[in-house]
């Protein structure tokens, strides 16, 4: 059998996967084709672009935790290859030598060995080979801001953990012994951490390149880089022959960032080690009984274990003990208990957590709701903030396309570039017609339409005096609009008015603390929700709170989220007109159905307060 390094990852998760996964000895003879290797990195590659065109969850972006990896998101692998090739450019000018990189994986340099009838096995990114060195390159299709970010203390003082050395971030040398450095380690040495689950690939390929090193009596020196997107990186917009040409910026930022990190894979071989000797049990003891639930499972994460089904059967969809609204942890007795403690301990549903453990007022109001099947309304609050609206309302949302690499002058690695805006402009409370007072400003090719889509935007949106801008999640939207505003100052005036004048929709559903403290409310009432229903299951994305107002469903559209939607505008290339037309007309629909819902959750509530 070929252990990959995907296999590695996923077959040490828990003692259970192996069995899930069917491997029996029988199999520990065969060979994994180059082919079947092949498919199983692109989805991998797949998932880790998903995973990292929704991470900067800093701007408040909803993420829609039912959209699982798609074919179709193969679109985006052309991106991550781009990514790879141009790391492997800037090998070569960075470590001179010869390098080996290509978009072919069967081209890749390979490296295997035979361990106890296992054969592991990993192909490299990029392999460059000097006189005396032989430098590994993993490349990964995020960005250095997570590691630039880790710093430790001591005296009070702050040290970023990773220092720039000429040409290569490196692990910085605690000077003194820190626990406070001793623990942001440790984050690297987690693999189920932000920070850690990079490190902990390159470590896997490290002890299959030193097992294939010790197999074949071959010693030299090796080091290990980890290539990411530098986040401070802003594109200029060069091209050469229509491709894109990433010189250092105005800011003396490379496109790619380099991380040398010999020290922490080799720190991971005792930890990778004992997971091999695991992974050796699994496979030929099988263990077909359940284990705890861990970390390992990454519930609602893009590297979700695929056998959740199985192990989670009894763990109900809606209003498991987990799902209190913004829930993270329960402490009890000085114990923290997260969502995976809660299930070993036997809490499942939302009744098992004890009351007295509920310390959060919306938590209590939450399991009021579960308990006797009744809504939460603050009639008062809704109200007030209905009324605190001014008119015209200009319901805005925006599509974007997240680029690993930046396409278009102003942008930086997975900049969130929009190409598609729907608005409905409502008058009056109520007076909004879907269609007359709809405007959809869609992108016709992948080239750089966003001149064109401001012009439309400071067109349509009026609001010298009066009015404001409302949106689902107002904080995307002003991101957007801050950024188009610094790449465009001629219209930063007006761009900027608007993000001004910018309301957010959960404002008035379930709360903004500093509006309802400033409308008079008491310390109780600006503290919690406005709405509650035990169907939202303690959340208030638009999913969830769409059906508590209105009929309106995403279901009936051919586009049903904004991956369909990213997709199939990256997929502009290879449609024919016939074919285009077809997607664009439902890029509007479906974008369309974002601001409509809007008018519509509006209309309820205003229903509900008359009522």
């Amino acid at each position: 059998m070929a252990i990959t390094k995907t296999n590695f990852i996923n077959y040490t998760r828990c003692s259970r996967y192996g069995t899930l996964e069917n491997i029996h000895k029988d199999k520990l003879t065969s060979e994994m084709t180059l082919e079947e290797y092949l498919k199983e990195e692109e989805n991998n590659q797949l998932k880790e672009l998903l995973g990292s065109i929704f991470e900067l969850t800093d701007e408040g972006i909803e993420i829609d935790k039912t959209i699982k990896i798609d074919k179709q998101l193969s679109a985006m692998l052309e991106y991550y290859k781009e990514v790879e090739i141009t790391a492997g450019h800037e090998v070569e000018k960075l470590m001179g030598g010869t390098s080996i990189f290509s978009l072919d994986t069967f081209k890749q340099e390979s490296f295997s060995f035979t361990k106890n009838g296992i054969k592991y096995l990993c192909f490299v990114d990029i392999y460059n080979e000097s006189e005396n060195n032989i430098n590994i390159i993993e490349v990964k299709a995020t960005t250095s801001r997570k590691y630039k970010k880790l710093d430790y203390i001591i005296n009070k003082e702050k040290y970023p953990l990773f220092t720039k050395c000429g040409k290569f971030y490196k692990l910085a040398k605690d000077p003194q012994i820190s626990k406070n450095y001793s623990k942001k380690v440790e984050e690297l040495l987690d693999r189920f951490t932000d920070v850690g689950k990079y490190m902990y690939d390159i470590a896997i390929q490290r002890f299959i390149i030193e097992g294939y090193m010790k197999e074949n009596s071959i010693k030299t020196n090796v080091n290990y880089y980890l290539a990411v997107l530098n986040n401070e990186y802003i594109y200029d917009g060069y091209e050469e022959n229509g491709k894109r040409i990433f010189k250092i910026d105005q800011n003396g930022n490379n496109i790619i960032d380099f991380f040398e990190v010999n020290d922490i894979t080799s720190m991971y071989q005792s930890k990778i080690n004992i997971e091999r000797k695991n992974l050796e049990k699994y496979i030929f003891e099988s263990d077909n009984e359940p284990c705890k639930f861990g970390v390992y499972c990454a519930l609602n994460k893009n590297t979700e274990c695929k056998y959740k089904k199985v192990c989670y059967k009894n763990i109900p969809e809606i209003n498991a003990s987990f799902n209190y609204k913004q829930f993270r942890n329960f402490t009890h007795s000085k114990t923290k208990y997260n969502k995976y403690d809660l299930l070993n301990e036997g809490y499942i549903n939302l009744d098992d957590v004890p009351k007295s453990w509920l310390n959060s007022e919306n938590h209590k109001i939450q399991r009021e709701c579960y308990e006797t099947g009744k809504t939460y309304i603050n009639k008062e609050k809704i109200k007030a903030g209905l009324n605190s609206l001014t008119y015209p309302i200009y319901h805005l949302d925006f599509e974007t396309f997240p680029c690993p690499i930046p396409r278009f002058k102003g942008e930086h690695p997975y900049c969130q570039s929009p190409f598609e805006f729907s608005l409905h402009i409502e008058r009056e409370p109520g007076q909004c017609d879907k269609e007359k007072d709809n405007f959809v400003f869609l992108a016709k090719t992948n080239s750089d339409e966003r001149l064109e889509l401001v012009k439309e935007l400071v067109k349509r949106i009026k609001l010298e005096e009066n009015g404001c801008m409302l949106a689902q999640n107002v904080s995307f939207e002003k991101g957007r609009l801050k950024e188009l505003a610094t790449i465009f100052p001629e219209y930063s005036k007006e761009l900027n008015n608007i993000i001004e004048k910018g309301r957010d929709l959960l404002e008035i559903i379930d709360n903004n603390k500093e509006l309802y403290k400033s409308l008079g409310f008491n310390e109780y009432d600006y503290s919690t929700m406005n709405y509650y229903d035990n169907s939202q299951s303690g959340s208030f994305s638009i999913k969830k709170t769409l059906p508590l107002f209105t009929n309106l469903s995403y279901k009936t559209l051919v586009i049903q989220n904004g991956v369909d939607a990213l997709v199939e505008y990256a997929n502009y290339k290879n449609m024919n007109e016939e074919e285009k037309q077809a997607k664009q007309e439902a890029l509007k629909e479906y974008c369309k159905q974002d601001t409509w819902a809007m008018v519509e959750i509006l209309n309820g509530l205003r229903k509900i307060v008359k009522d």
